[in-house]
């Protein structure tokens, strides 16, 4: 990461130095001192000017840094002079960063005790005691874990988006030059300069040693362009499909590997100490592969190389493609025009009938059906036919897996079949048609399979091509899509009483809220992330309702539930749990900045909420908040949500107008 500039850091230095009231200063990671210690008062500037001073508030700070990266948390000590320092790690990309504040005594007998002891040996005069009190800071320990939570998020948001604009500004400018030589490759040498530009940007760009670019042959990988020093060893491996090929085959993700073994079995020689391998994707398959050796990358240099091999990809299928691309247009243009024939179509009787006269024209077929699943999607039943007696399959239902279509419909792949009579699947033969060959396309929507079109009966008394198949299949795709919007149509009355909001607050009601907690339970799990759970209760609310009167309280929940959604961040979810009570998800959030979320939702309130009541005897609205954070609190949501109650009923029981941690 290119550092950021000195002036952004000092300005922001300066204005929490202000904000907080404390000393702040800027430390490097062996450190060094980057930015001088700012609004430091004149006690401690007195103290830190004796030899003794200096020497042992530069071994403090020395040993109190080294403690607290190695942590990578927020630490708090007591300097030999009795004051209260932090000290804030702070980790960007490679460069780690420490911000030291505090300076200050947590109590009188603090300052007291260490004036007393020590403070002729800082050059403090024992009669001076008065005007060196008033010169001191002296504040509470929780004030001061606060302030270093908040110059955290703050350091952190500033030292981020430079980092982030930095990783952009060097991503945009690589991809710029790699679509640019991408782009000036001669028409008749694409593949072999397209390999050059695959092991020429990884040795110029990002200082690899030694790179192969591969293709698949006969299930295994051979070189087709190396560069670097090992560039002739390279050349003569081949690779098979094994090992972290294989892993790279299936995840079709990069693998990096140091083990020697691995690198030995797949045929390279112990001058291979380490190797990336990046797939080159067309279509969702690995078609080659791109080979590092001996080459350190950060995580933005792999992420902006698998992006070159994913464009590498699409050109080499852009070749591929190139002979077809005429009959491409030709077949979009034919499938656009018979798509436009649904849209007007709503009813799914009819739509049906729709579908099936243009499939078969497309095909150029005599007999078709469309097949819909009913709705425990057990059965298919005949809803168009043509060539066929509808009356006679009407109230036929096949079983999923029977048959041609009752197996396409089970598999959701289509089948394209030039004689059922040699067919493997072992599916009976077919005496009511004049051919063998047929087309059977599952209508499908996403991962999900709603019916079957089939396809018989070629005008010529041919056979069907993959061709037909392909436009088949295109057409079946819009299809799908229009049947799924007819439904939409019958359900649009279900889905009215379907409201996932609180009719009063206007925020997601409990039941949005049982969705996303599952989802966001889920996918914390999946991806081994936190989130925290907090509950809101707004307190003696009872009391006000009793004493101001439903519809004065109905404006109070309106008023908190808006305060508290300005709060959040827009990947929060705020919901009404029940009568005076809110839950809030905040995803990929610890229990700390969770608690300062927490903390700062109840002060607004406290400061904001709606005033001028008559008989009820509080200042204003306060809340209280519990909280508790997955996984450390509870891996499922009845453990969580107890959880977050139990620190909610703490608050309460505690004063209320309190957030309480499950677990502090």
């Amino acid at each position: 990461m290119e550092f950021p500039d000195i002036e952004i850091l000092s300005s922001l230095q300066t204005h929490l130095a202000s904000l907080t009231g404390l000393s702040l200063a800027l430390y490097g990671e062996k450190g060094n001192i980057m930015l001088p210690p700012v609004n430091e008062d004149k006690l401690s500037t007195a103290i830190k000017s004796s030899h003794r001073g200096r020497k042992e508030h530069h071994e403090f700070v020395k040993d109190g840094l080294e403690k607290a990266l190695q942590r990578n948390e927020i630490a708090f000590f007591k300097s030999p002079s009795g004051q209260c320092y932090f000290i804030v790690p702070l980790r960007i990309g490679k460069t780690v960063l420490a911000v030291v504040g505090g300076g200050v005594f947590l109590s009188d007998e603090d300052f007291n005790a260490f004036y007393k002891r020590d403070g002729l040996s800082y050059g403090l005069v024992q009669d001076h005691i008065k005007p060196w009190y008033r010169a001191t800071s002296i504040r509470e320990f929780s004030d001061i874990q606060e302030c270093a939570l908040n110059i955290r998020s703050l350091f952190h948001l500033v030292l981020g988006s430079c980092y982030s604009g930095c990783l952009n500004e060097k991503r945009h400018n690589v991809m710029k030059t790699i679509l640019s030589l991408i782009s000036s490759i001669n028409p008749g040498k694409k593949a072999t300069e397209l390999f050059d530009i695959l092991t020429d940007i990884p040795v110029f760009l990002f200082n690899a040693h030694s790179v192969a670019a591969m293709v698949e042959n006969n299930g295994g990988y051979e070189p087709q362009r190396t560069s670097g020093k090992l560039h002739e060893h390279l050349q003569s491996v081949p690779l098979p499909s094994t090992g972290i090929i294989a892993e790279v085959i299936e995840k079709q993700q990069p693998v990096y590997s140091e083990s020697m073994l691995e690198i030995l079995n797949l045929g390279f020689n112990s001058k291979v100490t380490s190797l990336h391998v990046f797939p080159v994707l067309s279509e969702g398959m690995v078609t080659g592969l791109l080979n590092i050796v001996n080459t350190e990358l950060l995580q933005e240099d792999s992420d902006i190389i698998m992006e070159m091999c994913r464009i590498a990809g699409n050109v080499f299928r852009c070749i591929e493609l190139q002979e077809i691309y005429e009959k491409s247009i030709k077949d979009t243009d034919i499938i656009k025009i018979a798509a436009s024939r649904l849209i007007p179509v709503k009813d799914p009787s009819m739509l049906c009938e729709a579908i099936l006269d243009t499939s078969v024209h497309l095909a150029e077929a005599e007999k078709g059906s469309v097949m819909l699943a009913d709705e425990d999607t057990s059965f298919l039943t005949i809803k168009a036919a043509k060539g066929l007696n509808k009356r006679i399959f009407g109230d036929v239902k096949i079983r999923s897996g029977e048959g041609v279509a009752g197996w396409v419909f089970r598999e959701g792949v289509p089948l394209l079949m030039d004689n059922i009579e040699e067919n493997n699947h072992g599916f009976e033969k077919r005496y009511r048609y004049r051919t063998s060959s047929f087309i059977s396309i599952p209508l499908r929507l996403g991962e999900k399979t709603i019916g079957v079109l089939n396809i018989s009966d070629k005008i010529t008394g041919g056979v069907f091509s993959e061709e037909d198949m392909i436009l088949l299949r295109s057409f079946a795709s819009y299809a799908a899509i229009a049947l799924e919007r007819s439904n939409y149509y019958s359900l649009a009355g279900q889905l009215k009483e379907l409201s996932i909001t609180d009719s009063l607050t206007g925020i997601f009601n409990r039941r949005y809220f049982e969705e996303r907690f599952f989802e966001e339970l889920h996918r914390s799990e999946r991806h081994n992330l936190s989130f925290s759970l907090a509950m809101l209760d707004i307190d003696d609310f009872k009391l006000f309702n009793d004493t101001e009167g439903h519809l004065a309280g109905d404006e109070i929940l309106k008023s908190v539930a808006n305060i508290t959604k300005e709060c959040l961040r827009i990947s929060d979810v705020l919901a009404r749990f029940g009568g005076e009570e809110f839950i809030i998800i905040m995803p990929q959030t610890e229990k700390n900045e969770a608690f300062a979320v927490a903390e700062r939702i109840r002060q607004s309130i406290r400061e904001q909420s709606i005033r001028g009541w008559n008989g009820f005897p509080g200042k204003c609205i306060t809340t209280s908040i519990g909280v508790a954070t997955f996984p450390s609190d509870g891996m499922d949501r009845k453990e969580l949500i107890r959880n977050a109650d139990k620190a909610l009923y703490k608050a309460k029981m505690e004063g209320k107008d309190k957030t309480v941690l499950w677990g502090s």
